[in-house]
């Protein structure tokens, strides 16, 4: 027992060996009888929790073997932090905790960039009324030049009727006029004849004119039997949809407000670096892209189901309905045109041969087609076991495809075979890209667009009917961010790489009209949409 039991730690300071009597939780340190007596009576240490040293002895070596010291300060622990979940002493608190003036400053940083926030969304709420103002106007503008146009139309039609009418009653009128004045010479012949004429002049004279006159009695039924000399009038049925606008067309569209996370940034202790409410980098980015018309090309044709960018410059387009590709050089003209093999869906560019890769929709014949750009030519068609709509392309060459049905597909061009990456029964028309490790589609009836990684797992999935419905072409640029084409909703929209940001960048009043597909030039930073008839645009990013 006495080798075990601990020294008093006052006499042990003046070099005297004494067995401790009790133990002192606070002091941390054994006391003799005599220090124990000054030790209750001292006024900073008469309320000191002490145990009689056998007790003490009691408790767990890894108890007692617990630090209630801050190593630092070598001060005793006074409080424990519930934020930083350790003890503190005295002096760790006023260094670590008590940082006011640093907080206000740092209070004062977040006020003023949530104002800033706040004035950034009032001028971008100013900003989308001025761009919806302009829709409407030019919605309005399209509806007035239509029913000026049908106007016209019926108005033609309705002259166009009515004078040639007049000109049949007009001819018949004529036509009566002369014979009525044969008659009445008839009449004065007659009279004239029966004045100087001998009986038997008479007689035969009469005969004659019983002819003649007969045959103008057969004229005149001939006339009322005809189908010139039935009764007419014009008459106008009004179309139902005419009369039924006022009654079921009651708005212009629908104004709402979306609300979304704020891209805000606040600090927090700005030694420690740490932030709040952080969005994803790219998501930032979703904000500031804005396009610029670049250039209009007439793709001549009708019912363009894609659509891409070659390094040069020039464009190719698949012509659906025409079963061809057409390329135009980077002016707008046109560089070749193809006959393919079955109804050319999809399109892209492989880049390591210089070719085009055509996939055949729902074609009989399933296929994907291989053009040479140089030699302007078919180099070959890779039989495929699926009806293949989007087509997008690895680094290595791979296609990626979205098989309708059956979900997205990796097909190795070399050897034929496939890979499932997504099993998902997709509709056709459905596109897809691919960019990094990720495999983007769209799915027109759902109205949603997904992102998956390489082992077909969702990272995240998109879908707003009141912003995007039906999405067709789809896009990638450097940061990640999706650019999606709405053929019914008529925009383009881009996503963020997380798929949790969007902005409309792209609508009619920019030239959209049906837009069916689109393709990010990654080198250029431009965007080529192309409408499903007659007409595609590239924008500029800015």
């Amino acid at each position: 027992m006495e080798s075990s039991t601990p020294v008093c730690g006052v006499c042990d300071q003046n070099h005297i060996i004494k067995l401790s009597t009790i133990w002192c939780f606070e002091c941390d340190e054994g006391l003799c009888s005599k220090c124990k007596d000054h030790h209750s009576r001292s006024k900073g240490t008469r309320k000191h929790c002490t145990v009689p040293i056998n007790e003490y002895l009691k408790i767990p070596c890894d108890i007692v073997k617990i630090n209630q010291t801050c190593g630092k300060h070598n001060e005793k622990y006074t409080i424990y932090c519930k934020k930083h979940e350790c003890l503190c002493c005295g002096s760790s608190i006023v260094e670590n905790h008590m940082e006011f003036e640093q907080s206000l400053v740092e209070l004062s940083d977040n006020i003023q960039i949530i104002r800033n926030d706040r004035e950034h969304n009032l001028k971008r709420l100013s900003e989308k009324k001025r761009k919806i103002e302009q829709e409407v106007k030019q919605t309005r503008i399209i509806i007035n030049n239509h029913l000026d146009k049908i106007q016209d139309d019926i108005i033609k039609k309705l002259n166009a009727i009515e004078e040639n009418e007049n000109m049949i009653i007009s001819e018949l009128l004529s036509v009566l006029k002369e014979n009525e004045g044969e008659i009445t010479e008839f009449r004065t012949n007659i009279e004239n004849i029966k004045e100087h004429a001998t009986d038997l002049q008479t007689f035969i004279s009469m005969k004659e004119l019983e002819k003649k006159v007969l045959c103008k009695d057969e004229f005149l039924q001939s006339v009322i039997n005809s189908e010139n000399f039935k009764d007419r009038e014009l008459s106008y049925n009004v179309n139902a949809a005419m009369q039924d606008l006022a009654n079921h067309i009651k708005n212009f569209g629908e104004v709402k407000i979306e609300t979304r996370p704020c891209n805000v940034l606040l600090t927090r202790r700005k030694n420690q670096q740490a932030q709040i409410m952080l969005p994803d980098i790219s998501s930032k980015l979703v904000e500031n892209i804005n396009l610029k018309l670049h250039k209009t090309i007439n793709t001549i044709g009708g019912y363009i189901r894609g659509c891409c960018m070659l390094p040069d410059g020039k464009m190719a387009f698949s012509f659906y309905f025409d079963i061809a590709v057409r390329v135009f050089n980077l002016n707008g003209t046109k560089d070749f045109k193809l006959v393919t093999p079955t109804f050319p869906f999809d399109i892209a560019y492989i880049s390591h041969d210089n070719t085009l890769a055509v996939t055949s929709g729902d074609s009989e014949t399933k296929c994907i087609t291989i053009i040479d750009i140089q030699s302007k030519k078919i180099k070959k068609t890779i039989p495929v076991d699926s009806n293949y709509f989007g087509i997008g392309v690895t680094s290595d060459g791979k296609f990626i495809c979205s098989a309708a049905g059956k979900g997205i597909h990796l097909i190795n061009p070399n050897n034929k075979s496939t890979i499932d990456i997504v099993r998902e029964e997709i509709p056709g028309l459905c596109y897809v890209a691919i960019f990094c490790d990720k495999i983007y589609h769209t799915n027109n009836q759902s109205n949603s667009v997904t992102c998956s990684d390489l082992q077909g797992t969702v990272r995240w999935k998109f879908k707003n009917e009141s912003i995007l419905r039906g999405p067709s072409g789809i896009s990638v640029d450097n940061d990640s961010n999706v650019y999606v084409v709405g053929e019914l909703s008529n925009n383009v929209v881009v996503l963020s790489a997380d798929g949790q940001q969007y902005k409309e960048i792209a609508t009619a009043i920019d030239g959209l009209c049906s837009p069916m597909s689109l393709d990010y030039n990654r080198s250029t930073n431009q965007l080529l949409v192309s409408n499903a008839h007659s007409k595609a645009m590239i924008f500029t990013l800015i």
